[in-house]
């Protein structure tokens, strides 16, 4: 275990997660290589009494990688991936990133459900659920999950679960980081040999009509299908026309995961309807390519991010009448980007997990992501407005993009029954709240039992 300290060279640049709003200066940083190394952190923070933060790729957007004054356990340098192709299972240790774990099971043409950002890590993104485009067909990335290897708050190990610790394994499947430490996730894989998929671009006139023709189009799509859509201020990427560039526009990302003959057939009203795109992107490519079609923006870790998620049961004409009167007089740092829920993930094909609104039908994520004074009302206000113009239609947050920790917030990303069990089960676990550092599960001490 390497151990980083304020006097150390490099501390500034090991401190840092990918949000550089979460400006926090840990006591220590604990560059962990093994499990060993994990319970050796635990133990010398008990010891010092310090805070614990846990970080594996340092992407979420709130920062919990990190603390003021306390002892940040860096899983980091834990990169181990293995992939069992017979039986279709994966074991992946905490610092693996999705760019990583899908260039590994693709090798075999396999795949688990996961976000479209290959920079962000499997961990975080496991814990709280997780979202990706096979998901309509697989269920979520904690659907997935058939066992977590974890550290304990009393620095025990063991194995969750559908036959060993049942209840910890329900909670660790969207509960987040509330109950310990995970050293290993393991992952049923699913075949994937490629997708066709590619941008549609057009401007921000069409936007009304193409959001409208896209939630109709979904209601009816084959699970195998997917769909984003982001409204935003175009970079100058390859795929956006010159005329486009630093000017509103709408960007939808279909995916077609099946029969590629039939690709017309599904992603034509997308493709083909009135108004149609002015550019289009689709083709045949690589799952890990796919992956790949909206890089990092430069210089990521001095960014200022502030991206909520909101699940949304229906996409109606009031609600996208409000995004867009929302996206047209914000300033060019503020977007919107619509995701495709439904389809396996209704029907928990794990069964009942952590993770609980799952009716809902899209997520739509808020965003602000600017360069300089991280207060800045001109690109705050008008993210926490959209996101609580939301709250008389939303399902709840969704708990990867939650950059909001009041307590209000986190019941309900879970609401009531499921956010008891999990207090119920925190209590056992971690009644001391050592993990807290995440969408918090506050434990009850005084129910405390020994787990």
């Amino acid at each position: 275990m390497q151990l980083i300290t304020p006097t150390d060279p490099g501390y500034d640049q090991a401190r840092r997660v990918r949000n550089a709003r979460a400006d926090r200066r840990p006591a220590a940083i604990a560059r962990c290589a093994d499990l060993a190394d994990v319970r050796t952190a635990l133990e010398h923070a008990r010891r010092h009494g310090l805070p614990v933060a846990v970080r594996g790729g340092g992407a979420n957007v709130a920062g919990w990688g990190t603390c003021d004054g306390g002892m940040v356990i860096d899983l980091g340098g834990m990169k181990g991936v293995e992939v069992d192709p017979e039986n279709r299972l994966a074991v992946a240790e905490p610092g693996v990133t999705w760019g990583e774990f899908d260039a590994a099971t693709q090798r075999h043409g396999l795949a688990v459900p996961g976000p479209r950002n290959p920079d962000v890590g499997i961990a975080g993104h496991t814990l709280n659920g997780g979202i990706g485009d096979l998901s309509r067909q697989y269920g979520l990335t904690s659907d997935n999950a058939v066992f977590f290897d974890l550290v304990t708050a009393d620095g025990r190990q063991l194995r969750a679960s559908a036959n060993e610790h049942p209840e910890l394994f329900w909670g660790l499947r969207g509960g987040g980081g509330n109950f310990g430490v995970v050293v290993r996730f393991g992952f049923r894989l699913h075949p994937v040999a490629g997708v066709t998929a590619g941008p549609l671009v057009h401007p921000a006139a069409h936007a009304p009509a193409v959001l409208r023709t896209a939630r109709d189009w979904l209601a009816e799509a084959p699970d195998e299908a997917s769909l984003v859509m982001l409204l935003w201020t175009a970079p100058p990427l390859p795929f956006i026309p010159e005329r486009l560039h630093f000017e509103r526009s709408m960007v939808l990302i279909p995916t077609w995961f099946g029969d590629p003959d039939r690709t017309d057939a599904v992603l034509g009203p997308l493709r083909h309807g009135d108004p149609a795109p002015v550019a289009d992107g689709i083709r045949p490519m690589a799952y890990t390519a796919y992956q790949r079609l909206l890089p990092s923006p430069p210089d990521v870790t001095r960014q200022q991010v502030y991206n909520r998620g909101e699940l949304l049961p229906e996409l109606s004409d009031a609600t996208i009448d409000d995004l867009l009167a929302r996206w047209a007089t914000s300033g060019p740092n503020f977007s919107v980007v619509l995701g495709a829920l439904g389809g396996a993930i209704g029907g928990a094909p794990a069964g009942p997990t952590a993770f609980t609104h799952r009716d809902a039908a899209w997520f739509a994520e808020i965003c602000a992501q600017w360069y300089g004074d991280p207060d800045s009302p001109a690109h705050l206000r008008p993210a926490r407005d959209g996101w609580r113009a939301l709250q008389p239609v939303t399902r709840g947050p969704y708990v990867n993009l939650l950059p909001d920790p009041e307590p209000e917030w986190v019941r309900a990303a879970y609401g009531p029954e499921a956010y008891e069990r999990l207090v119920r089960l925190k209590t056992t676990w971690d009644p001391d709240n050592v993990f807290r550092f995440n969408a918090n599960i506050r434990p009850r001490p005084e129910e405390a039992t020994h787990a």
